[in-house]
């Protein structure tokens, strides 16, 4: 039997999710291990989980440009850039796919926007005139840190950076920041999560930079959604369906940054009319083998970074014993 598009997309979805919870399990355990919050570990101390540094962009972008200023790849929290460069290459090559499919907030988002269609059978979606310059909030939020860490960050700031204390427990603190949170992230994480249930995708559509930087890249993938106007009778099931509330039963393509390969539009249209395909519509990529490339690409950076040993984090664990009981009290440089 013939599965739709969307279901290999939700497939490789959960597979991530899954396995970011256990990223985050192990985390805990090492954190632990460390004496994290004072406490005496009584567990076996396992390896450091590398892949959760995929969720410190900041550290990742500064990173990024001290390998390109220097050559030098920084010893802690490699996989941070890898993850990063990950991101940006499956991007490059099947549009903003990377938010689509292995970004877990793309499926939390999913998860939100399905009550309110259930009971009213449709989303509401806000007027072009308000719609478009809330979109130009995650671009002027990625300009900043751009400003900030590209720009405004010299060699100098770059190392320091990297080799202070709280680069080398940024993935301790960032559990903190769920395992203690404040009562003003957790406010501001239900105001997100309500803005969501109404309004679908609110921070992937209108505040997240790291979606901003990948979807201005996409914008070279040979790769996007086809319409057959042949085949397409306009009843914008399409459109209806799209996450980013693109104009799919209008356009012969979608070029657009806020497409993230998540082939919603193409598993609603009843006359598969649309397909995913090269822009000059030679080569066309079906779901079981999108998720193939996906995988391929961003799985491909980690084998890369395994091999040339820049996968493992550096910090030495006579760091680690000095600064993990005392992450909460490390603040931002």
């Amino acid at each position: 039997m013939k599965l739709a598009p969307g279901t290999y997309r939700q497939t490789v979805q959960w597979g991530f999710f899954l396995f970011i919870l256990y990223l985050g399990f192990q985390l805990w355990r090492f954190a632990v291990s460390y004496g994290l919050n004072g406490a005496v570990s009584e567990i076996s101390r396992p390896p450091h989980p590398d892949g959760v540094e995929g969720f410190l962009p900041i550290g990742a972008l500064t990173s990024l440009k001290y390998w390109l200023v220097t050559g030098r790849v920084p010893p802690a929290h490699p996989a941070a850039m890898f993850i990063l460069l990950g991101a940006i290459a499956v991007s490059v090559i099947f549009k903003k796919s990377f938010c689509g499919w292995i970004c877990p907030i793309g499926l939390i988002s999913d998860w939100l926007r399905r009550p309110f269609r259930r009971l009213f059978g449709r989303e509401p979606s806000l007027p072009f005139w308000l719609d478009y310059p809330l979109r130009s909030l995650k671009y002027i939020i990625l300009l900043f840190f751009f400003w900030a860490i590209a720009v405004n960050m010299d060699k100098a700031a770059l190392q320091g950076f990297l080799d202070g204390y709280y680069w080398k427990v940024a993935d301790v603190k960032m559990l903190l920041f769920f395992t203690d949170i404040s009562a003003l992230a957790l406010d501001v994480i239900i105001v997100l999560a309500v803005l969501s249930l109404f309004l679908k995708g609110f921070w992937c559509r209108y505040l997240c930079p790291y979606g901003a930087l990948l979807g201005l890249l996409s914008l070279v993938s040979p790769f996007g959604v086809r319409r057959d106007k042949g085949k397409c009778t306009g009843c914008r099931k399409c459109a209806r369906e799209c996450p980013a509330s693109l104009p799919v039963d209008r356009k012969e393509g979608i070029i657009s940054p806020e497409c993230t390969s998540c082939q919603s539009c193409i598993s609603a249209c009843p006359e598969r009319a649309l397909s995913y395909r090269t822009r000059r519509g030679s080569f066309a990529v079906s779901g079981p083998w999108l998720a193939a490339g996906i995988l391929g690409v961003f799985l491909g950076v980690y084998v890369i970074a395994l091999a040339t040993g820049h996968w493992h984090s550096g910090v030495s664990q006579a760091d680690l014993r000095r600064l993990v009981p005392v992450t909460a009290s490390l603040e931002h440089p």
